[in-house]
């Protein structure tokens, strides 16, 4: 990687105007090591195949029941969207052949919720299915991927079994996952090995077998996936066709598979017990299951139907739309009334917006009376990154918090006696063998890591022993990961692998490699059995065996969060998640084709079905409740604050992490009172969205029903509680007390109140203030919960979410030249903003291209705000090489700066969408540099990464590859410790560095702007494209002064120097582009102004004369205006200075200055005249000599 060099203040050009404010000099990322893992998007690999949904032009099945229809007529409304189907899509016999020819094939068809077909094919031609009449609109498809003996207790599942006697029964949940092994004893199956081979055959395909499942259990399913589909195309043997069969059987438990049993387990599992027999008795009497083999689900008697939307091979789907069609209509007979209670979706794709058109299904399901139970997802503490469909308005979303016990697998070690016995550890998971092995432990020192080859010396005393090796626990900062130190080890003669850790409970798993088992040891094991591995000696056995053995009770680790867990939308569209926490972490529950054993699983994948089974026990005590009336009681109980340190230390988690908190299943179950937002009933939450403040104090109201359901008054005191600030801003509840009597509904109102004179961009209390060791960006809100506290008994929660900021308003005046002069003032009015984290900014350049709207249709079928948010509307281009020159710097260390305006908001930029500048320094028509805006290493860290598109060599000598990235810099050119609007904005600026990237003097590159996102509806997954356009770097048509910067300080009255090169001087002409990065909307944060130049200059006829006035010589000077403005006139001698305001025309301005001397030698008066000539200030010097006298 090419590190373009930081500007240290002392060594970049000084900036000689505009106000105070931070430090804007463009800034690098030397310190930050290139993700390879990317590629520019013009390089990425495109077959242009894709998955769409065509939504036709006819009622739905619950449009029909709506209306009045009967269970029959919505049944042949299947065989009506079939053949209107196989109208504009035919049907084919043949998926793959048809494949070949890249014509759209269909997938499915869907008829219940949304009416239409999902096809797959070429891009180009199944977006030309939009143009036949009997077509709504061709949705594109986003795949989607994977995301409790001990917990049942923890969340209160157990004691809800016993204190309300409620467990599931008669409530019908839909696990949209892997599929579920039925077979196994944890669903009561035969738990034999014949029965899960006869079940899943060669290749899971066959019919369900009669006598392989528990028909209470077990109540049916479809597998709409098949054995070999993979949406993504990336894992070997796969293919982008679905084959559906009847049997949903899920394949052995592994990496890629298996996750859909674990789920199903945790959900609604009957539960094993010790002697591995399936537990068949009152679970309402249970008081301890800590013995159990796997424990039973959240609600151990619902009914469970597998919907398998994945392959057995692991990878990602795009048939999730026909499970939530299925859970419609299980038995396809038109009635909906039948529709299962439940779905889970522990599922989902990162960084998708609210907006996706999959969502449609989910709020669709959810209307129809189906909750769906979703997956926030695994991203970690990222702004915006929890995406869909967790990020649906009605879905319950929820996130990876962690319980009071956890199952590891184990170690056993035999020598010393001093430490002999069972220490808790992680398994490797790519070990192919089952055989244990017992060993030696091999100390090689405490920083060998492994990773690199072992020395000879070191394979010398790991031979025929189990290597120790050291693991950094920090993800940022670890050397390798598993599979490379297994391969070392192994290739030095090691039998085993233990590595070290200091962490009480895993992050996450360990992969190793086939060849030789290993572990990973927990913090408390490692700690114990560390001095005696240092001393030497230590014999201890590893391997399959001791998968699951050790369950250990760690109540300080109760109710931590997950790092994982991803952080939810902040309400750019309305919508704010997660929903609520429920412990995912280190979770056992039923191990796919393993008969009777569990396995372990972590992730919010884990956490959802938790929260699942809660949802079906509140279901079967309220079986008239509405889905969102589950959702709102399940968040309203959620009461448990999640924390940063053990044992409830450090500081609760806000609803940016966690929504309400963590489950209660009692609570949940109990709880008669609902208390929702009113705006929006079914998101719940109180959502204040992006709050604009400008100079004046802002308010806002949303109000909350709080509905008894009860048969008896309640009583409550309503108050907000604060997890993030925004400076002096607040929300106020009122009133503090409510009474609502039985069956009646009371309002609460939350009024913000963010005064901009108080309003402070603050970080989450939560987040780490950097990202890899630079500032992160992030978004400052006010969140917190209101509050209902009742007189006896746990309090409801209602999360609340707002996000205000101080906002400019600013404009840039057209720009007058005056004559042949090379720089002017650019004049800016309106209302700046510095305070409170905010200051205005303004990025100027020459205007190179605007770009018409998109058609209106651009964006139909995907998503409305990722299409708006790269919809570029003008580009412009400027460089900071000649403020280093004016400097007498190396004008090689300044920056290109490509600005960019487009027409719509993004949420975060760089996460959905993602701009690109390439860059033809050559003038060949092929460009070599892409330089690409995107989050880096899915942090909260925005930068341009630049790509060489061709095999190059750099300045240095280095050498990179086609593809390969060779430069990162902050988006907007300065790092987040300033705001430069990174969320929620239009406009940008592209950095590019000029000497870095090899060019020089005299060279004029050419640059094409392009946007890119995965809801592009281009072949290549592209929105829009503007250029080439042509700019010298060394001298632009245009500059500004500064210091080596890209953006400005934005105020009124600050003006700007724009210099102007000669090409341009003697154009007299032209346009700027001007980005105010801190206004307010998008229409107002990017304008065009005019550049002209004015051939003007004031009118004065100016005389000298000098005299002898009492024997001293004087000077007389006489100015008269001979034009037709008013003028300011100064007259300078070296024997004084006189000035005269507003001399009218025809007017004179005289003065005599006495030189108080006898005499004089010959000199000269200067005369300046300054007016305002067609609206621009114009200065106009004279000068008048006069003669040598003498007075003596």
């Amino acid at each position: 990687m090419v590190a373009a060099s930081a500007l240290p203040a002392a060594s970049a050009p000084s900036d000689p105007a505009g106000p105070s404010g931070p430090t804007l000099t463009s800034q690098s990322s030397e310190s930050l090591a290139l993700d390879q893992g990317k590629v520019a998007p013009s390089l990425a690999e495109s077959s242009g195949t894709v998955t769409a949904f065509v939504q036709l032009d006819t009622p739905s099945g619950v449009d029909l029941s709506e209306q009045g229809a009967s269970a029959a007529q919505v049944e042949d409304n299947q065989a009506v969207v079939e053949q209107l189907a196989d109208s504009v899509v035919p049907a084919q016999t043949n998926a793959r052949s048809a494949r070949a020819a890249g014509a759209p094939q269909q997938v499915s068809v869907t008829s219940k919720l949304v009416p239409g077909v999902v096809v797959t094919g070429d891009a180009e031609q199944v977006r030309a299915l939009a143009g036949d009449d009997k077509v709504v609109t061709v949705y594109r498809i986003v795949p989607k991927t994977p995301s409790n003996k001990g917990t049942d207790a923890f969340t209160r599942a157990l004691e809800a079994w016993q204190s309300t006697g409620y467990t599931g029964q008669g409530v019908r949940i839909g696990i949209i996952d892997t599929g579920i092994d039925y077979t196994h004893a944890g669903f009561g199956g035969p738990g034999t090995q014949a029965a899960y081979d006869e079940a899943y055959g060669v290749k899971g395909q066959g019919p369900v077998p009669a006598g392989t499942f528990d028909d209470a259990k077990y109540l049916g399913g479809y597998d709409f996936a098949g054995y070999d589909y993979d949406a993504s195309g990336t894992v070997p043997g796969t293919s982008l066709i679905p084959t559906p069969d009847e049997n949903p059987i899920d394949s052995l438990d592994s990496i890629g598979s298996g996750h859909g049993s674990h789920v199903a387990g945790t959900t609604g599992g009957y539960g094993v017990l010790a002697d591995g027999t399936t537990f068949d008795g009152d679970y309402t009497t249970l008081t301890d299951i800590s013995d159990w083999t796997v424990g039973p689900g959240s609600a151990p008697e619902s009914g469970l139907y597998a919907l398998k939307v994945f392959g057995d091979l692991g990878g990602s789907t795009n048939v999730v739309v026909d499970a939530l069609e299925f859970a419609a209509d299980p038995d396809g007979d038109g009635d909906l009334s039948d529709r299962l209670d439940i779905v889970n979706l522990s599922l989902g794709s990162d960084n998708s917006p609210a907006d996706d058109p999959e969502n449609l299904f989910i709020d669709q399901l959810s209307r129809l009376g189906t909750l769906a139970v979703v997956a926030s997802g695994n991203a970690g503490d990222v702004t915006d990154v929890g995406g869909s469909p967790g990020n649906a308005r009605t879905s319950l979303t929820v996130a990876n918090s962690v319980g009071n016990t956890q199952t590891f697998d184990g170690v056993e070690v035999t020598a010393p006696a001093g430490v002999a016995g069972s220490y808790p550890a992680q398994n490797s998971q790519s070990y192919a063998g089952d055989a244990d092995v017992t060993a030696e432990v091999a100390f090689l020192g405490a920083t060998v890591s492994g990773c690199t080859p072992l020395t000879p010396a070191q394979a010398t005393a790991t031979a025929g022993k189990i290597a120790f090796l050291y693991w950094d626990d920090d993800d940022a900062t670890r050397a390798c990961g598993s599979a490379a130190r297994f391969n070392n080890a192994q290739a030095a003669g090691a039998v085993g692998v233990l590595l070290s850790s200091e962490l009480e409970v895993f992050a996450a798993g360990i992969a190793g490699n086939a060849g030789i088992p290993g572990a990973q040891l927990t913090g408390p094991s490692h700690d114990a059995l560390r001095p005696a591995i240092e001393a030497g000696g230590v014999v201890l056995t590893l391997g399959p065996s001791l998968a699951n053995s050790s369950f250990v009770e760690i109540p300080a680790i109760g109710d931590t969060l997950n790092a994982g867990s991803s952080r939810g939308v902040h309400g750019s569209l309305g919508v704010v998640k997660p929903d609520v926490a429920a412990p995912g972490t280190g979770i056992s529950s039923v191990a796919s084709g393993r008969l009777t054993q569990p396995g372990i699983k972590s992730g919010t994948s884990m956490a959802t079905p938790h929260v699942a089974g809660i949802a079906a026990l509140v279901k079967e005590a309220h079986p008239g409740w509405s889905a969102q009336q589950v959702k709102t009681a399940v968040m309203n109980t959620a009461s448990h604050d999640v924390w940063t340190g053990q044992g409830g230390t450090g500081t609760a988690y806000g609803p940016e992490r966690v929504g309400s908190g963590r489950v209660d299943a009692v609570d949940a179950v109990k709880n008669s009172t609902l208390a929702f937002s009113a705006q929006d009933k079914e998101l719940v939450s109180v959502s204040y969205g992006l709050v604009p403040v400008a100079d004046k104090t802002v308010k806002e109201r949303r109000t909350v029903d709080v509905q008894n359901t009860g048969s008896q008054t309640v009583k409550y005191a309503a108050a907000f509680t604060t997890s993030s600030s925004a400076g002096g801003a607040t929300v106020t509840v009122s009133p503090a007390d409510l009474t609502i009597p039985a069956g009646q509904t009371r309002t609460v109102t939350l009024t913000l109140t963010a005064d901009p004179a108080t309003l402070a961009k603050q970080l989450d209390p939560t987040s780490a203030a950097t990202t890899s060791g630079v500032p992160r960006d992030f978004v400052g809100m006010l969140t917190g919960r209101l509050v209902l506290t009742p007189e006896s008994g746990s309090e409801l929660r209602v999360p609340v979410q707002a996000a205000p900021k101080l906002v400019s308003d600013l404009t840039g005046k057209d720009v007058t030249f005056l004559n042949q002069d090379t720089s002017a003032e650019l004049d800016l009015d309106g209302r700046g903003v510095a305070s409170g984290g905010w200051t205005s900014l303004v990025a100027p350049f020459e205007l190179k291209a605007t770009s018409p709207r998109l058609e209106a249709d651009a964006a139909e079928g995907s998503s409305a705000s990722a299409v708006a948010s790269g919809d570029i509307r003008a580009v412009g281009f400027t460089s900071s090489a000649p403020q280093y020159a004016a400097a007498g710097d190396d004008p090689g260390a300044g920056r290109i700066g490509i600005g960019v305006a487009m027409d719509g908001d993004w949420a975060s930029l760089g996460g959905v969408m993602f701009p690109s500048v390439e860059t033809d320094v050559d003038g060949d028509g092929s460009a070599e540099f892409e330089t690409v805006v995107r989050k880096y290493n899915e942090s909260d860290l925005t930068l341009a990464t630049t790509y060489t598109l061709k095999d190059w060599t750099g300045p240095d000598g280095e050498e990179y590859g086609a593809g390969e990235g060779v430069l990162l810099e902050p988006v907007n050119s300065v790092w987040a410790n300033v705001d430069t609007s990174v969320f929620d904005s239009n406009v940008l600026v592209v950095p590019i560095a000029i000497g870095e990237l090899g060019i020089e003097p005299g060279t004029v590159p050419s640059f094409t702007v392009a946007t890119y996102s995965y809801y592009g509806t281009q072949p290549d997954q592209s929105i829009d494209r503007v250029g080439p356009f042509t700019g010298d770097p060394y001298d632009p048509a245009y500059w500004f002064s500064g210091g080596g910067q890209l953006l400005f300080v934005g105020a009124d009255d600050a003006p700007v120097t724009v210099n102007r090169s000669a090409a341009a001087t003697e154009a007299g002409t032209g346009e700027l582009l001007l980005l105010h990065l801190h206004n307010a909307s998008a229409g107002k944060r990017w304008q065009t102004v005019g550049v002209s130049t004015l051939d003007a200059s004031v009118e004065l006829t100016v005389t000298a004369q000098s005299r002898c006035v009492s024997g001293k010589a004087q000077v007389s000077v006489r100015a008269v205006n001979d034009g037709d403005v008013k003028a300011d006139v100064v007259v300078e001698t070296p024997f004084g200075t006189k000035t005269f305001k507003n001399v009218a025309p025809g007017k004179s301005a005289s003065q005599s200055f006495n030189s108080r001397e006898v005499s004089i030698d010959a000199g000269a008066a200067t005369v300046t005249g300054t007016a305002i000539i067609d609206g621009v200030k114009v200065t106009t010097p004279f000068e008048a000599g006069y003669e040598a006298i003498s007075c003596g």
